[in-house]
């Protein structure tokens, strides 16, 4: 079997607030968008690395690492930048996955397991348990309704698919902020399926999901 891996790293960091961008900013030790690369490349069956990027930094970043991934240029939304990274994706990929340079955590057991299932079920994402209570509340600010919290959990990445299935998904028309491959999948009538993440795999948004992830990497 032969996979890729789409990392998407070309997001903007509007809310992170730093001069750097934040998937470029050294955790640990090493590049926030490099944990992710390293994640997937210890897989055997992932041959294919591809970073998506802001294009301004593709060609530094092609000439550093070029041993490492290939490079593709980010584009104005989320799945602009996807469709890029598919463009560079081999014909003969059986599965693709999709992930967030954000999650810098990932596990490899973690991608492991959602590969899996989606090697079994042709689509698959990782999924995280809703801890909190969730209301769904009105345009002014009222609480409509309590939903059941059994049934609800965070959508994640890795998303894995069968690389022919995601390709047809973003071939047709997709609409302006969307941000979850899965739902593209999903437009398709077909059904995804969910595996919960066993390790720490939270997106870093704020500079405190920054620091929160150093103290677990001190671990």
């Amino acid at each position: 079997m032969k996979n890729a891996a789409i990392i998407v790293a070309a997001g903007s960091s509007k809310r992170f607030g730093s001069k750097v961008l934040k998937q470029f900013l050294n955790l640990g030790g090493r590049p926030v968008f490099l944990r992710s690369v390293e994640a997937f490349a210890s897989i055997k069956s992932f041959k294919q690395i591809i970073l998506v990027a802001p294009s301004d930094k593709v060609g530094f970043l092609s000439l550093k690492y070029r041993a490492d991934f290939v490079c593709a240029a980010g584009g104005n939304e989320r799945f602009d930048s996807v469709k890029n990274g598919l463009a560079l994706v081999e014909d003969d990929v059986d599965f693709i996955a999709v992930h967030d340079a954000a999650r810098p955590l990932i596990s490899k057991k973690d991608i492991l397991s959602v590969l899996k299932k989606a090697v079994k079920t042709k689509a698959a994402v990782a999924v995280e348990n809703i801890k909190d209570t969730v209301k769904l509340i009105s345009a002014d600010g009222r609480i409509l309704k309590t939903l059941d919290r059994t049934v609800l959990r965070n959508a994640q990445t890795p998303q894995i698919f069968e690389a022919q299935l995601l390709k047809k998904a973003y071939s047709r028309k997709i609409s302006a902020g969307t941000t979850d491959d899965s739902k593209l999948v999903e437009n398709l009538k077909i059904r995804v399926s969910v595996v919960e993440t066993k390790f720490p795999n939270f997106k870093i948004t704020t500079k405190r999901d920054f620091e929160l992830a150093e103290k677990i990497l001190k671990f």
